[in-house]
């Protein structure tokens, strides 16, 4: 048996974008030391088998013993002579090529002359990466002798409308890459990749792969990688005031902003940010408070959490359709005090919208301003509701009334320098309340590996056949969240009053 790893399309995937990093996986391999196997996200490997109901499913193989009893199995299933049913595949099908090149393939099902070969996506579009896989896929069916009749995508239809008990079937388009593959020189890159592979470790070829997506796993190590790049804005930058406005000023000579004239400003919002700045405080304009002095008691801080799934879990929803999971309300009490009040979905299948808006009727009431930042996302969450519960409509309308927009006021009377030109609710919450945390934070002794928004945190809880001690982990952690959403915007409303 040959010692050195075959190539597959990872190996394709990092030769492509920078020949370090290829060179550096690839003797990495050959210590021994293969590194996490991916793995099909579970909601998608059940509407694959709903889309495809007589597939014959492979586990992903972690030994090369084990890759070689699935090539096998899947050369077994491609020279059967048994009639072939409608809705036959075979999901991650493992073939290998003369040529040193292996491939698994998502979906690998028969046409009427030849195989279709197929990548899924868990996404509306596919990229340069995409092609290049199903490129290498198809080399190597054909350097196995099979006919290849199409190849392409899987791409989610957002226009599918999931009609509930597990029925997936139309989820996925079809995307032919047929006339682009002929532009992929697989025999040509894979002799390319041998050469490199036996030489010395090249030079790096920095650029934007570097950080894209998860990034190099070796730009830690590496002299050649620039950076990440930095998104915090430099409070006292001409930035601030607008890409448009910083190039007026910088052709004048100017800086930073710590040398304009405030008078010579004409924007009241500009003249703000650079008044803030120069006296390093914060600015408020006196209007402010007589506008809050209008808004009728009890207040109510209010926020709105919500996901768009590949896969929709809840009938009569599309993929990526903008569906509320968690609301979080701060309610001001006849005494002055704030009492915390939320709502978060629960139960997998379960559609959760019309007990949030159920439970957010009965927080709000009918009397007393609703104070929401970015205001416009929430009113039309509260449409979409109406629309859905024609019984809730009158109330959810009336509520759409109530709602201030904290938002705009604060674009109109306020700037402190920590925003540094952003209107963010992270870039206010740095300004009126700067030891709130507003990322999503798990235990790492959880075993969790997720992102910090509460979207990442809720499809992880959500995750079937997710554990018991992370699921109630998710839930304190978006609810934590909630509360500390809110707190800013208490905040934020206390310095307008004031």
């Amino acid at each position: 048996m040959l010692t050195a790893p075959l190539f597959n399309a990872d190996d394709l995937r990092r030769w492509r974008s920078c020949e370090r990093r290829f060179w550096l996986a690839r003797h990495r391999l050959q210590r021994g030391d293969p590194g996490p196997a991916p793995a099909q996200p579970p909601e998608l490997d059940v509407a694959l088998r709903a889309s495809f109901p007589h597939a014959d499913t492979l586990a992903a193989p972690q030994t090369p013993s084990q890759w070689l009893q699935a090539m096998r199995h899947t050369l077994d299933c491609l020279d059967s002579d048994a009639p072939l049913p409608e809705g036959w595949a075979i999901l991650g099908a493992c073939l290998t090529s003369e040529d040193r090149a292996q491939a698994r393939i998502d979906v690998l099902s028969a046409g009427p002359h030849g195989l279709r070969v197929f990548k899924v996506r868990q996404a509306t579009a596919g990229d340069e990466s995409d092609i290049d896989t199903v490129a290498l896929w198809t080399h190597v069916a054909a350097r196995c002798g099979f006919a290849v009749q199409g190849a392409g995508l899987l791409l989610v239809d957002t226009d599918f409308i999931y009609p509930g008990h597990g029925c997936y079937a139309g989820l996925f388009r079809e995307v032919d890459l047929r006339p682009v593959l002929g532009s992929r020189p697989v025999a040509q890159w894979l002799d390319a990749m041998r050469h490199c592979a036996h030489g010395a470790e090249p030079a790096a070829t920095p650029g934007p792969h570097c950080h894209q997506g998860e990034g190099c796993e070796f730009a830690a190590s590496c002299k050649a990688c620039p950076p990440p790049p930095v998104h915090r804005q430099d409070p006292a930058s001409l930035d601030i005031l607008g890409r448009e406005a910083a190039s007026a000023w910088r052709a004048l000579g100017h800086r930073d902003v710590l040398s304009l004239r405030p008078d010579d400003i004409e924007s009241p919002r500009q003249r703000r940010a650079v008044r803030a700045v120069q006296q390093g405080a914060p600015v408020i304009e006196p209007a402010v408070a007589e506008l809050a002095r209008h808004w009728p008691h009890p207040h109510h801080c209010l926020r709105f959490d919500t996901i768009g799934m590949a896969v929709p879990v809840w009938s009569g929803t599309r993929p990526y359709q903008t569906l509320p999971f968690q609301w979080s309300c701060a309610r001001e009490e006849a005494d002055g005090r704030w009492s915390d009040h939320h709502f978060l979905a629960a139960g997998q299948g379960s559609d959760p919208r019309r007990a949030f808006a159920e439970t957010l009727l009965q927080v709000l009431g009918t009397q007393g301003a609703v104070l929401a930042y970015n205001a416009g996302f929430e009113r039309n969450r509260l449409r979409e509701l109406a629309q859905w519960f024609d019984d809730l409509a009158p109330a959810l309308d009336a509520l759409q009334t109530r709602i201030v927009d904290l938002f705009q006021v604060a674009r109109e009377h306020y700037y402190h320098p920590a925003m540094a030109g952003s209107w963010s609710l992270r870039a206010i919450a740095r300004a009126v309340a700067p030891g709130v945390d507003m990322d999503v934070t798990l235990d790492p002794a959880l075993g969790a590996k997720v992102g910090r928004t509460a979207q990442s945190v809720y499809a992880l809880m959500e995750k079937p056949g997710q554990t018991l001690p992370v699921r109630h982990a998710c839930r304190e952690a978006l609810q934590a969240h909630g509360r500390r959403e809110t707190e800013v915007l208490r905040e934020l409303v206390g310095v307008m009053e004031s």
